[in-house]
């Protein structure tokens, strides 16, 4: 069922299940002020010309809230059941932007100071810093996924370039722009057929790969609560990042299938959980959904929209890199099935009933994970100029992604951005000291670099 207008200017459809069960898994953090998987991105930006010379907070405000009109879904809020829309009159647009638009005028905190204590919000919320040029985007992980909040970035650089008055916008249109969800778009049947049945029981199947995979050492206390996520960022060197991605060119592997052989590297060289040497590693496949939808739905115009997919994959301890990155490629370009996305739907009720049953999905995880939007040049563009013009604009200088975690597990963001090879590590600090997880990025990274022959820093 899509958005209706149940009175007016108020607009609501029913949570799809997959929205549903990653809204359970983030909702249970709440009462310790967290949110499981809650997505941060960060962009690193500089003006110039006469966007520079202007007053930029007036600015940055009126962005955020031609933000909302595009993609009026970061303004919903959700219930148990349903998402709600309201679509607002001159004093709630701007009730909402003090609500959710926040100016950091301490000049000695960074982005990386703010973003581990950033706390849920029913909405989207932005944290610009002016002394360091940065913004930051900050969502619950039911409302997107990683491409979709960098394409919300992109859309407020846009926006912040624009010289269009938010005041001037036809506010009581933008209903049609509200995202649907997956099962949705996908024209899934809400009861499962025969055929959905079977596809979603294979989904299901690589769930039991989880069974005797390997884990890092963690504090084991049973009165350690989850603290703050921690994030480490390491960004390759030029020459070494050109490098890399010539290498896999040579060889014919994504750079992500290369990154992936090597995280796998190094949770075998930290694991504790299998000093046999026997234990498997097993991580997730994730994938895009967005480039296999029909038009619109393919595109940032729905960037506010929970349009990803995932299963689970294992390698040996006695593969060789060679053999792991071989797997991880065959499967990152095999990409997803008809039988995989016809099974949205059921394989969110069904995983959904065993979280609300149980309370979780197996026994607890504390290996590191993966995760990546590969190439970042897609999904936020360097230089929007002003107005259209070339009088003046700003210029994206870096951005990173980032993820919460409340858990023991661990993950590895990868990315590619401006011709850098990008690696962003989050961890629970209540689990883990940053020693050890520096110590699986130097492992990481050594193991790509001996795989692909690359020397220097």
């Amino acid at each position: 069922m899509s958005w209706s207008e149940i009175q007016p200017r108020h607009w609501q459809r029913p949570l799809g299940e997959n929205e549903r069960m990653i809204k359970w898994i983030g909702d249970r953090s709440h009462p310790a002020g967290r949110e499981h998987w809650s997505i941060t991105v960060i962009g690193t930006f500089t003006l110039w010309g006469s966007l520079k010379d202007s007053n930029i907070l007036p600015k940055v405000r009126n962005a955020w809230k031609l933000l909302r009109f595009q993609h009026p879904s970061i303004a919903s809020t959700a219930g148990t059941d349903v998402l709600d829309y309201l679509i607002p009159d001159h004093t709630a647009l701007e009730q909402w932007a003090s609500e959710t638009l926040h100016v950091i005028s301490d000049a000695t905190i960074t982005a990386g100071d703010l973003v581990p204590d950033l706390k849920p919000s029913p909405y989207v919320t932005g944290y610009f810093l002016p002394h360091t040029g940065e913004f930051v985007l900050h969502t619950a992980h039911w409302r997107t996924d990683g491409p979709g909040a960098l394409q919300l970035l992109n859309a407020f650089f846009v926006a912040l370039a624009s010289d269009e008055d938010s005041a001037t916008l036809a506010w009581g249109e933008e209903h049609v722009r509200l995202a649907p969800s997956i099962e949705e778009v996908l024209e899934l049947p809400e009861k499962a057929t025969p055929e959905i049945q079977a596809a979603t029981a294979e989904c299901l199947k690589s769930g039991a790969l989880v069974a005797g995979s390997i884990g890092l050492p963690f504090r084991a206390d049973p009165d350690i609560r989850p603290g703050r996520t921690n994030m480490i960022r390491r960004r390759l060197s030029e020459a070494t990042s050109n490098a890399i991605l010539a290498r896999c060119k040579e060889r014919g592997i994504k750079p992500l299938s290369a990154i992936h052989a090597s995280l796998a590297a190094a949770n075998f060289a930290g694991s504790a959980s299998s000093p046999d040497g026997t234990g498997h590693y097993t991580s997730t496949m994730r994938f895009s959904l967005r480039p296999y939808l029909r038009k619109p739905f393919d595109s940032a115009q729905y960037a506010s929209a929970l349009y990803t997919g995932s299963y689970m994959a294992k390698v040996a301890p006695d593969s060789s890199w060679e053999e792991n990155a071989t797997q991880y490629d065959k499967l990152y370009t095999a990409g997803l099935s008809r039988e995989f996305l016809i099974a949205r739907r059921q394989f969110a009720l069904q995983v959904n009933g065993l979280l609300q049953r149980t309370g979780q999905l197996g026994p607890p995880r504390s290996e590191v994970d993966i995760s990546s939007i590969e190439d970042g040049d897609k999904l936020v563009t360097q230089v929007h100029y002003f107005g259209g013009g070339r009088e003046g604009g700003l210029e994206v200088l870096d951005f990173s992604l980032g993820l919460e975690s409340t858990s023991k597990e661990s993950y590895l963001v990868f990315w590619t951005y401006r011709g850098r090879v990008e690696l962003n590590l989050v961890y629970n600090e209540a689990f883990y000291d940053q020693a050890v997880m520096v110590g699986i990025l130097d492992t990481l990274e050594g193991s790509l670099r001996k795989a692909l022959q690359v020397e220097g820093s």
